[in-house]
């Protein structure tokens, strides 16, 4: 169900419920996520799903439904009285300014169940999303402030539970003081969650939900600035192992606990003593509806929506997921695109990028599988579900798996075999595409030194047939750029040219070491129809001397003739003109033949 009013007021940017509900006049009706969590068995789940899908707003409408609402001195509020009641029953509320708003009920309404525990349980909501830091001591200073204000929020107990002998001994009065006045060590930030959920279990004689937001930010950030094999990422890994243990194991004022992150991390074993933690990821069906939007939310937001594109450009732009076996769109991109009146851009780039991924995408192993992606093909690869983020440039696998876990590609699977289950994986859609044009542009700019408009002014030379110019200047750039030694054999030559050619693929079919002809040519540069008509061949050839460059050139001008690998482009009635151009390479230095050939109207 999606709620819109006739002006479309759309907020965007909030993870708070109550604020989503309030001010803007779209809402996308995820409350069902309470009825699947009331029947989920397990103690505590772990949700992963990647940035900006929806995690942070549902955990804190999670918390809107089960945290009991109190007054300042902990008094359990009377049900006309409590706010949140209303987030999901819907009616009459004030917003201020004399003004109120009607809220429709939500879709948990319909079971009773679920409503009969709506206000009627302690809340712990811890989020981790701006816990980072240049050094051990920041973060740790970073999860005491958040654990400072956790108990800041439930002063009252120091007058009620303090007050009453019976519940409380004089060392748990004064250990709840020291919280409450930010004097704490280590130990007291690993028991932190579970002592503040025993004080709320006496407070309200009720078993405590604890949620966790953003778990893995401060884990990533910390690997990111220090490594794996650092003192202080271990220190940080042996802080958060005591945070999450002591609040999830054993807790016997646990009601719930639901974890949520982007990616599980396998050597940081933070859950490895937890046996009543279940794991539930983008490949599993649980949850799946619950993270993003379906096809029919996205066909109902853009049927009441008014938007100054076609509502197809826009499905192009920002679907493609299979997550769980079905159809789901990014949540951020698709808001932020409605608010725009269905501007198309890269809403989900420029949200802020993983750390992780940036870095990963520069690897130069891994170029020539992205030049693949680009191209419109998929790679069939084994998926981890748990990361280990020491390896990820040694096995292809874990790479992808970071890749397709957040949310840069996605898995379709190809088989059914338990033990060996692979999927093929693609780019999910024209949004996420802009993100690997745009890292495969770095990578080329790291190669040669220079800058994203640098790299469009030289691949213009190439479009605009200036072929002698633009090998000229590549000349130019191989010479103060790339190590002598990074230049050792034919196959990086071709991930270079491949890397220049890649970000054309939105325009131009590209193909690399395609039969054609006679053979196998390098590489096919032609336009898709409407964007040109002039196609080219381009063959690489490694020569054992300077001296030998020109002659390598021609050599290789003339195995594209005589093996006519412009046979392919000859099929296609658009194009007129072929220039078939020749690589020569030595260390730094390049020669090029080329001739072009223009092809009659008949074909």
């Amino acid at each position: 169900m999606t709620h819109v009013s006739t002006h479309s007021r759309i907020r965007t940017g909030t993870d708070d419920f109550k604020t989503l509900l309030l001010h803007s006049d779209v809402f996308v009706d995820k409350s069902l996520m309470i009825q699947a969590l009331l029947e989920e068995s397990s103690e505590v789940i772990l949700i992963t799903r990647p940035r900006r899908w929806g995690k942070s707003l549902n955990m804190d409408m999670l918390r809107k439904f089960f945290e009991i609402e109190v007054d300042q001195e902990g008094n359990k509020l009377a049900e006309e009285a409590r706010t949140n009641y209303l987030l999901f029953k819907g009616g009459s509320i004030d917003i201020g300014f004399n003004e109120t708003k009607v809220l429709y009920p939500l879709k948990i309404t319909s079971y009773p169940h679920a409503m009969k525990r709506q206000g009627q349980f302690p809340v712990i909501l811890l989020n981790l999303k701006d816990v980072k830091g240049s050094s051990y001591q920041e973060i740790e200073e970073g999860i005491k402030d958040q654990i400072i204000t956790l108990f800041s929020c439930h002063r009252y107990l120091s007058v009620h539970l303090a007050a009453s002998g019976r519940l409380l001994d004089n060392a748990q009065k004064e250990k709840l003081q020291c919280y409450l006045d930010g004097k704490l060590y280590k130990n007291d930030l690993k028991q932190g969650l579970r002592f503040l959920s025993e004080l709320l279990y006496k407070h309200f004689n009720q078993k405590v939900y604890i949620l966790i937001d953003e778990y893995d930010t401060p884990i990533n950030s910390s690997y990111i600035k220090f490594g794996n094999q650092n003192e202080s990422f271990e220190e940080v890994l042996e802080l958060f192992r005591g945070i999450f243990g002591s609040a999830l194991k054993s807790n016997p004022y646990l009601e719930k606990g639901v974890i949520t992150g982007i990616l599980r991390i396998a050597k940081a074993n933070l859950f490895s003593d937890l046996n009543n933690v279940r794991e539930y990821t983008l490949l599993d069906k649980n949850f799946t509806q619950f993270y993003g939007f379906t096809q029919s939310e996205v066909d109902d937001l853009l049927s009441k929506v008014p938007t100054q594109t076609e509502p197809a450009k826009i499905k192009d732009w920002y679907n493609g997921y299979t997550f769980g076996g079905e159809l789901i769109y990014n949540p951020w991109s698709m808001m932020q695109c409605l608010a725009s009146e269905g501007l198309l851009d890269y809403y989900w780039l420029d949200s802020g990028g993983t750390g992780l991924v940036d870095k990963a995408l520069l690897t130069d192993s891994i170029q020539s599988d992205i030049q693949t992606l680009l191209s419109g093909k998929g790679l069939i690869r084994k998926l981890y579900k748990q990361l280990s983020l020491e390896k990820l440039t040694e096995n292809k696998d874990l790479f992808y798996s970071l890749l397709v876990f957040s949310g840069y590609l996605n898995p379709m699977l190809v088989n059914d075999d338990p033990e060996d289950l692979k999927y093929i994986l693609t780019i999910p859609n024209r949004e996420v595409r802009g993100i690997y044009v745009e890292r495969i542009i770095d990578w080329v700019g790291k190669q040669l030194r220079i800058a994203p408009s640098a790299y469009r002014d030289f691949i213009g030379l190439l479009l605009n047939q200036q072929l002698e110019p633009f090998v000229a200047q590549l000349r130019n750039y191989l010479l103060n750029a790339t190590s002598y030694h990074d230049l050792s054999q034919e196959k990086d030559y071709h991930n270079l040219i491949g890397g220049l050619l890649a970000p054309l693929s939105n325009r131009y079919h590209i193909t690399s070491n395609q039969e054609t002809g006679y053979g196998r040519c390098d590489h096919l540069l032609f336009p898709k129809v409407g964007y040109g008509d002039w196609a080219m061949v381009i063959e690489h050839k490694l020569a054992t001397s300077s001296n030998d460059l020109a002659a390598t050139a021609q050599a290789g001008l003339e195995q594209i003739i005589t093996k006519k690998y412009d046979a392919h482009l000859t099929t296609y009635a658009h194009i007129k003109k072929i220039s078939c151009m020749a690589l020569a390479f030595y260390g730094k230095e390049v020669a090029l033949a080329y001739q072009v050939e223009e092809l009659s109207g008949a074909r």
